[in-house]
């Protein structure tokens, strides 16, 4: 596996290498992260880094705006180097913003040239470093994907802690439109008990990623919140990369 991961990310390098030069003779000024951790967290093509970043980032807030207050208190949970993060601050002006992510060097860079975000690095398991009922939005693209199946409700817990009352919560999950990529033992596995990960030795990276069975998804997330919209990654591709969507309300457990 790791061999494979790296064969891909050579193999974006030389694939993108001459949109990427154009990209930075267009923009000089512009400071991207490093090439890896571009391939790891997205696709090694700055253009689109940028572009989808802002695009994924204008329809969270369309779908979010209606259910927090003016000055809301965001987390950016997983935020890798700032896809989505850059761009909060176009739409929130008056947020206080926050975003968080396991590895270190990738929070460095974003705290030196992100301002006006508050950057912090979190372990790989919970607690988070926040305190009870902070946030009014918590924001986890592609997170919960690539979190091992034991410890998914344990997040989920977190999540809930961190929320202030009636706070709201905006997910993903791998859904049906990657499950059906699955093998025919792996399908049953996930049938059996909800959710299915594969394996690599280097807990949240790309290579390694988790499914949910969102029938069984569902009555998790029941437990400790409303659910007020769910999208279905493969009837509803658009949303959010053809992962599920799940916009949540914080319940009074």
């Amino acid at each position: 596996m790791r061999l494979v991961d790296q064969l891909v990310y050579r193999w974006q390098q030389f694939r993108y290498a001459y949109p990427n030069l154009l990209f930075r003779l267009k923009h000089p000024d512009l400071h991207l992260p490093d090439d890896y951790v571009l391939y790891e967290s997205y696709l090694l093509h700055y253009q689109k880094f940028i572009d989808d970043g802002a695009l994924t980032t204008a329809e969270i807030w369309a779908a979010l705006k209606p259910h927090v207050p003016l000055a809301p208190f965001i987390l950016d949970w997983g935020c890798g180097p700032a896809r989505i993060t850059r761009h909060l601050r176009k739409h929130a002006q008056d947020a206080t913003i926050y975003a968080c992510d396991p590895n270190i060097e990738t929070i460095v860079w974003n705290q030196k040239n992100i301002p006006d975000i508050h950057f912090e690095v979190q372990e790989k398991y919970p607690p988070l470093p926040f305190p009870d009922a902070y946030f009014d939005l918590v924001i986890g693209f592609s997170v919960l994907t690539h979190i091992p199946g034991q410890d998914q409700r344990k997040w989920l817990h977190e999540i809930h802690r961190i929320l202030k009352p009636n706070g709201i919560a905006w997910l993903t999950t791998h859904g049906h439109y990657f499950i059906q990529r699955l093998s025919k033992k792996e399908k049953i596995e996930i049938e059996t008990k909800g959710v299915y990960n594969t394996y690599y030795h280097q807990p949240g990276h790309r290579m390694m990623s988790t499914y949910h069975l969102p029938e069984k998804w569902e009555k998790e997330l029941e437990e400790k919140f409303e659910i007020l919209e769910y999208w279905d990654g493969e009837k509803s591709p658009t949303k959010a990369g053809k992962q599920d969507l799940w916009i949540l309300r914080k319940k009074k457990v």
